[in-house]
């Protein structure tokens, strides 16, 4: 193999830190990738799986870098000073103003040498976002067990904000996960500290019984997936655009993710039948019908999935208003879950929710979600920098709660 430094015959050196002034450390310094790291690809890829240096070092001839990363999501190699050799990499995610999120990525091969890099790269990265980008915050997550990594970023101010149980495993073992954040002085001097403003509530937080899935008398439903006492959920059908598209139209609720936007029915199923086409699929909805007319009134479904350690992030949304409040939302969801955890196998369901949307946050609180923490500044809303909630549902607390005898409605 030859010298990390040498260069290809057809292709320019690789960079190096000399004569570099900033994104430089002890012991690591940061650039983007140049024709030559593809050779070592292996120690900055976004991936656990093989992947030639001649397929990569064709992209980042074409510009493409060889990542995953769109626009607005610039990728940087942390490369050992010593010797110039990539041993990671992170992705700026800085497409949605004003937070900021890295992604970041080591070469597990060089142990424990691995964590010290990664908390020197951050802590150059996240310094250099707030204090000359000038960016309000700088977010990203790090393992429980990081602890040399998680002291680096401590030392500059970083702050821990959220906890995600049990969310990866590593050497065998679960793992939580923690989201750690970076402000910038001058916007908290100016707007205050988020973490001081009160999360607004409502309802009880008390969980309520689960409303298993039941096996009908007679048939089930054409193409159901899982049938409660009121709703049953089936696969996504072109059909279900005109719904879709009616009660876009007519949604009087501003609290769905940023605001209300109509939705076309054409672009909408081309949406659907593309994530039906992935294998394996990394986002599965559901139609919710009711079981009475076979109406359609809303949908659900897990996103994000990592099927390596097991969790997603659930959604849903009841689309007719007249069947929102009355348990046909929870009924929906708690298929969701049993399809989520005792078919896909899944640990963990994490959900976000708006500070202000307060009704979904009670009703993730009654299907038996755990408050995780908080993402602060994390889109703009009335006039403001908005706060998210997060929460968290582990399988093994979702099958321990009582379920609901059936018959009995909420």
């Amino acid at each position: 193999m030859p010298a990390i430094t040498e260069a290809r015959s057809d292709h320019p050196p690789l960079l190096s830190a000399e004569g570099q002034s900033y994104l430089v450390g002890d012991e690591i310094y940061l650039r983007p990738p140049a024709p030559a790291d593809a050779d070592l690809v292996q120690s900055w890829k976004f991936t656990v799986f093989p992947i030639s240096p001649d397929r990569i070092r064709a992209l980042i001839d074409d510009g493409k870098k060889g990542d995953d990363s769109a626009r607005r999501r610039p990728q940087l190699l942390i490369v050992r000073r010593s010797d110039e050799r990539p041993v990671g990499s992170m992705l700026l995610n800085t497409g949605w103003f004003p937070h900021h999120h890295i992604d970041i990525t080591m070469d597990p091969l060089f142990g424990s040498n691995a964590d010290r890099w990664k908390g020197e790269a951050l802590a150059l990265m996240m310094r250099h976002m707030v204090e000359e980008w000038q960016v309000p915050i700088v977010s990203v997550f790090l393992l429980a067990d990081e602890g040399v990594a998680i002291e680096r970023l401590q030392r500059i101010g970083a702050r821990e904000c959220m906890r995600f149980p049990e969310m990866f495993v590593r050497d065998g073992r679960r793992v939580d996960s923690i989201m750690y954040e970076l402000l910038n002085r001058d916007w908290v001097e100016r707007l205050g500290d988020p973490a001081d403003r009160e999360l607004p509530r409502a309802g009880t937080g008390e969980p309520r019984p689960v409303t298993a899935p039941i096996i009908p008398d007679g048939d089930p439903p054409a193409n159901a997936v899982r049938i409660g006492p009121r709703v049953y959920l089936r696969p996504i059908q072109e059909e279900d655009g005109k719904a879709s598209a009616f009660w876009s139209m007519r949604e009087t609720d501003t609290n769905w993710s940023n605001g209300r936007f109509a939705v076309g029915q054409g672009q909408w199923w081309n949406e659907m039948k593309e994530l039906q086409g992935e294998t394996p699929q990394k986002w599965v909805r559901f139609a919710v019908c009711l079981r009475e007319s076979d109406e359609v009134i809303g949908f659900v479904g897990i996103e994000g999935i990592n099927y390596r350690h097991r969790f997603a992030e659930s959604e849903s949304e009841l689309i007719n208003p007249a069947c929102r409040g009355g348990g046909y939302g929870s009924e929906a969801k708690h298929l969701l879950f049993d399809y989520a955890f005792n078919t896909l196998g899944l640990h963990m369901l994490q959900s976000w929710v708006l500070f202000d949307n307060t009704r979904s946050a009670a009703a993730l609180r009654k299907q038996g979600y755990g408050e995780a923490g908080r993402a602060h500044w994390l889109t703009i809303r009335e006039g403001t920098y908005a706060n998210v909630v997060s929460f968290h549902l582990l399988a093994d607390a979702w099958r321990a709660m009582p379920r609901r005898p059936l018959g009995d409605s909420e």
